[in-house]
């Protein structure tokens, strides 16, 4: 099955994928060579999916009826995933109409109604894979979906036909990622469960409990929950595990500062939520705590809805070192208005806080929100 799929296959990543609305295509801008690639698709085919995952250079996407789909832009090369009904927390699920479902949720004892649109943006919440695919036929792919507010884990191989819960006793999870078959999921604390995906049944190894770092008990205070939210990612650098934690203004005026959802109502000159500012901390496997990181020396970090990944400035020119690249995954708010969502990208600089801008859209509406995808 093959949806869309590059023309040039020789495309150095970083690669930025962003649809351009106004020419009904999408590209792929290189940090490497500052180039744009046209990807061979009708982007009308296309905007009721929803990306979920981009790993080892595949995408996971929710179709049109918010069913998974692994996918290969360079080689065109799609795997059908288990479906939406298949899920650890759903007893069962039909279509009633034309892409509308009912739902009977396995902790609720009766059902509920969605549309294909209301379960892509309900379901799942992040997915990464632990191995390329092209290259092991043993690759597992992960998910974290919403279950009453939480988050939980399941996974597939591929060919498999229904979604395997996982075990965990992290009660909801805000991130994952891959490295050497491994799975680190990341809860609150933060804690880390690590599970190791050698075995055809993936078993936990250990639960990390580091204690919460003093910085990031005092920016609860700096960065009050009624005028910012967060999101935490891990993101492995070489042998080193990092925590990033991103604040969001919830609205942002021109100038930077955050304010109220009411001075909206006087003041045009707001933004919608953007991103202000990240701290890093690095995990001390040996003392079990957090420490606090000044520099990335000659690192770049890459978040977002993609799987978190760390490069070498060196091996990647065009990368700006010591900097965070980031697009928006801010779901919960993304699609609640029609001039705004998918917005917040841009190039946070560790050395003197400042963000700069990584394209010339400074407030738009991206139907798909723009994804990094960084090939093997």
């Amino acid at each position: 099955m093959e949806f869309f799929k590059i023309s040039c296959f020789n495309v150095p990543s970083p690669l930025l994928m962003f649809p351009v609305q106004e020419e009904n295509k999408v590209c792929l801008f290189s940090l490497t060579n500052k180039r744009e690639y046209e990807l061979k698709v009708d982007l009308e085919k296309i905007q009721n999916w929803r990306f979920v995952g981009s790993s080892h250079g595949w995408l996971v996407i929710l179709n049109e009826k918010a069913d998974p789909i692994l996918l290969n832009i360079f080689s065109g090369i799609c795997h059908q995933l288990p479906g939406k009904e298949t899920f650890p927390h759903i007893d069962s699920m039909h279509e009633v109409e034309n892409e509308v479902f009912e739902i009977h949720y396995k902790s609720w004892n009766y059902s509920v109604t969605h549309s294909s649109e209301t379960l892509r943006q309900l379901s799942v919440v992040k997915a990464v894979l632990s191995s390329d695919p092209s290259c092991d036929a043993n690759c597992t792919v992960i998910v974290m979906y919403y279950v009453l507010g939480t988050s939980k884990l399941a996974f597939c191989r591929l060919g498999d036909r229904r979604w395997t819960g996982f075990g965990g006793e992290i009660q909801s999870y805000y991130d994952v990622v891959c490295k050497d078959n491994m799975l680190y999921a990341l809860g609150g604390g933060p804690s880390i469960e690590v599970w190791d995906f050698h075995e055809s049944t993936p078993t936990r190894k250990i639960v990390i409990q580091a204690p919460c770092p003093q910085e990031l008990k005092e920016a609860h205070q700096i960065y009050p929950s009624d005028l910012y939210s967060s999101q935490w990612y891990l993101v492995f650098s070489s042998c080193e595990m990092f925590l990033v934690v991103r604040y969001i203004g919830e609205f942002v005026r021109y100038d930077g500062e955050v304010v109220y959802e009411g001075d909206t109502l006087t003041n045009y000159f707001i933004f919608p939520y953007r991103t202000i500012k990240f701290h890093v901390y690095k995990l001390d496997f040996d003392q079990k705590i957090w420490l606090p990181v000044e520099s990335l020396d000659d690192r770049a970090l890459f978040v977002g809805g993609n799987h978190s990944v760390s490069l070498s400035v060196k091996e990647h020119p065009g990368c700006k070192a010591n900097s965070i690249y980031f697009t928006d995954d801010y779901w919960d708010r993304m699609n609640e208005h029609d001039s705004y969502g998918g917005h917040d990208m841009g190039i946070f600089k560790l050395g003197d806080g400042r963000i700069e801008q990584l394209s010339d859209y400074d407030l738009q509406k991206f139907e798909l929100p723009p994804f990094w995808i960084v090939p093997n």
